[in-house]
């Protein structure tokens, strides 16, 4: 952990521009495609006329008359081939979200609908159906599972911990906007514009920590307890930038030396008796760095868009507090840097090299 006064105006701005950009880059190189594969169904009843629907990609609406018993059936059997997303699903939760579905549709539409899949504009009804049935967290899970079953590269992730805390209001209009694919693709802007303000993109880069850190079964308990601890602060620094609209602010600095000191107090208490006075020196550390930020901030205006004036009077009073910072610690900067060298070398051995994270997102800070 060095302070470099010279380089301090040039390194920070830096980092709070490419914050975000680089913890999304960390983890969003994982792709998750849920797509669901089609199950065998019961047979179509047969015992009354149905024309047969021959198999192309797009089929006007039979003016065939058939029954809703029929139009259901064929559902049940037959949706997974033009809409694999539901291919998953069990026939009583088809067999349901075939009896919303006709409530808003003539039997016939459902029979070309199981055929060619939702129109663009039967979509939203098709989701509502699976909202009404209970089914679209169960959706989403059941592809979440095979998608990451199927791929040798993909890290343990459990559908679980990627749906905590969503909701299916959360997810319905995503689910809209791919029902014409058939296919729920995460890693696309799209998913990112869609899910952005949903727990699903913080629970990625949760479960996306913990999973890295946390894989082996039989790790220390302190290596699970760290992977917990890191999820949580990368996460809430993703929602804090969401909630920010996007915009980089300095002062987003403030959040992240609170977190990381409730990372360091913790760790206290976990490393060997001859480290724990390196990792009270970090903590200690990083606690007057962020009181020293928050005490600058406290004195300055909330930033106001489109307010030039502003956010150049927030830039320089942040470039004055690093400079005070810079001076306030730099007699101890030497043993703090050895410190926090040690702690870093126990850490990568004790719970592998991701567990660098943590002094890695300091580097980044300017320490």
């Amino acid at each position: 952990m060095a302070f470099d006064r010279a380089a301090t105006n040039q390194k920070m701005p830096l980092m709070i521009t490419n914050t975000r950009s680089a913890l999304a880059g960390l983890f969003l190189g994982t792709v998750l495609t849920l797509s669901a594969c089609g199950s065998p169904g019961a047979d179509a009843d047969s015992s009354e006329p149905v024309t047969t629907m021959p198999t192309t990609l797009l089929l006007e609406v039979s003016t065939t008359t058939v029954s809703s018993n029929v139009a259901r059936s064929g559902f049940v059997s037959d949706v997974a081939a033009a809409t694999p997303i539901l291919g998953g699903l069990s026939e009583d939760d088809l067999g349901c979200v075939a009896d919303r579905l006709l409530v808003e549709l003539e039997p016939t539409e459902v029979v070309t609908l199981t055929r060619n899949g939702p129109r663009p504009d039967q979509a939203g009804l098709a989701v509502a159906a699976l909202r009404d049935c209970d089914l679209v967290l169960h959706v989403v899970g059941l592809g979440i599972g095979q998608s990451l079953a199927v791929d040798p590269g993909a890290l343990p992730l459990e559908p679980e911990c990627l749906l905590a805390g969503v909701t299916a209001d959360d997810l319905m209009p995503f689910l809209e906007a791919k029902f014409e694919t058939g296919v729920v693709d995460l890693d696309d802007d799209e998913a990112i514009d869609l899910l952005g303000n949903t727990p699903v993109m913080a629970n990625m880069i949760r479960c996306s920590t913990e999973a890295m850190l946390g894989v082996s079964a039989d790790a220390p308990a302190v290596c699970k307890g760290l992977a917990d601890r890191l999820g949580q602060m990368l996460a809430s620094l993703i929602e804090i930038e969401v909630d920010m609209g996007g915009e980089p602010d300095p002062f987003a600095l403030v959040e992240v030396f609170r977190l990381t000191d409730e990372v360091f107090t913790w760790l206290v208490d976990e490393v060997p008796a001859e480290l724990r006075g390196d990792t009270e020196l970090v903590r200690d550390t990083t606690s007057r760095i962020g009181i020293l930020l928050a005490e600058t901030l406290a004195d300055l205006a909330e930033p106001v868009a489109d307010d030039p004036e502003v956010a150049e009077e927030r830039m320089v009073a942040f470039l004055g507090v690093m400079a005070r910072i810079a001076a306030d610690l730099e007699a101890d900067m030497d043993e703090v840097e050895a410190a926090s060298a040690r702690l870093r070398d126990w850490t990568i051995a004790t719970c592998g090299d991701s567990s660098a994270m943590l002094f890695e997102l300091l580097t980044g800070m300017g320490i």
